[in-house]
Parts: structure tokens; sequence; C-alpha cells
């Protein structure tokens, strides 16, 4: 009934989570606590990198801001491996709308390390620290940063053994795309 988190028979091609969050925002020299709560998912691209999206909302009680990001992530351990503690690196381009200026500008960067605990096969716990860097002008003026830790509810979608071989035909080497060959007619 409890299986490994991870079975070296399947491959996963996507993950999805719904978060909440506390942190910190800089105004006028002082902090102030925000949170934060949202969702989104992440499609496994190639060797541990996916592509993903979230949509969630960050601020306090009257005051905030609603948030897009796509990123690009990467898990430290590939999926594969049988570890139930999977770390990942992410960072991408996030836009805020709402904002009636709770934010330094509307275009923003965001960068996040974390994990994920895989307590079942498809079912796991997302730990987060996450940084929205705000900043004016590229060369000019002091950053905003809108931090937090988050944790959430992870579930990923499963790719079966008929689907990995399929995924399979396609990625024949290291980078390489190669379209409706295979193993067999790789190796002739």
């Amino acid at each position: 009934m409890f299986a490994s988190a991870q079975d070296g028979s399947h491959q996963y091609r996507g993950e999805g989570c719904v978060f909440v969050g506390e942190g910190e925002y800089p105004l006028d020299s002082a902090h102030y606590g925000i949170s934060h709560v949202g969702g989104g998912g992440e499609v496994l691209l190639l060797k541990g990198f996916s592509v993903g999206s979230e949509l969630g909302a960050m601020g306090w009680r009257g005051d905030g801001v609603g948030l897009f990001s796509i990123d690009l992530s990467h898990s430290l351990l590939r999926a594969r491996s049988k570890s139930k503690i999977i770390p990942f690196l992410e960072g991408g381009y996030t836009r805020a709308f709402g904002n009636r200026g709770f934010t330094l500008t509307e275009t923003m960067f965001n960068f996040s390390a974390g994990l994920h605990y895989w307590v079942f096969k498809r079912v796991g716990l997302r730990l987060e620290f996450r940084d929205y860097v705000a900043h004016e002008h590229v060369l000019f003026g002091v950053p905003d940063h809108y931090w937090g830790f988050r944790i959430g509810l992870a579930l990923r979608q499963d790719q079966g053994p008929a689907q990995a071989r399929v995924a399979e035909t396609y990625f024949q080497g290291p980078g390489i795309l190669v379209p409706f060959a295979s193993h067999s007619a790789a190796k002739a």
C-alpha cells in the first residue's frame, strides 16, 4: 500500500501544487509581513528541467497584488531516483496585476529553492523559499524584495510504461530529437 515515492519503472511528466506562505515586504525602511497563496503546474522537458507557470496573490489584509509567473526549474535529483526528497531550483519572470502601488513595478523576476517530499507515489509536500525581485530600472536604483517561505500540496502526473516507450522514441540521445524512431531501428 505504501509504495516507494519513486518507482524506477515510471517517469513523471508533470507536477502541480497549491501553496500558502508568509514573508516580508520592505517599505520605507520598515519590513511588513505579507501572505501568499496560489497554485501552478509544470511539465518535464528533459533531464530534470521543467517549464511551468503559477497564478497567485500576495499582500496583506486590504492591499495586495495578483501574480502570474512563468518559470524554468531544475530538480537536483532525477525524477526516477528512489529518494523521497527531491530538491529543486526555480526562477523566472513574474507579472503583477491589480497593482495599486503595492509593488515597485509590475515586472518582476523570481528565484526560489526548495524540496518536494513525496509522501506517496503521486502526492507530496512542497517546501520552498521564494524571492520576488522588483526593479524600476535594471541599472539604477535599489530593488525591492518580496520574499517568503511557502508550503504546499504537490501532485504529480504519472507516465506509465506505454507512454514511457513513446517518449523514449523521441529522445534517443542527450538533447537529440529523433521522431518516430524505435530503439531497434536506432541500433541497426
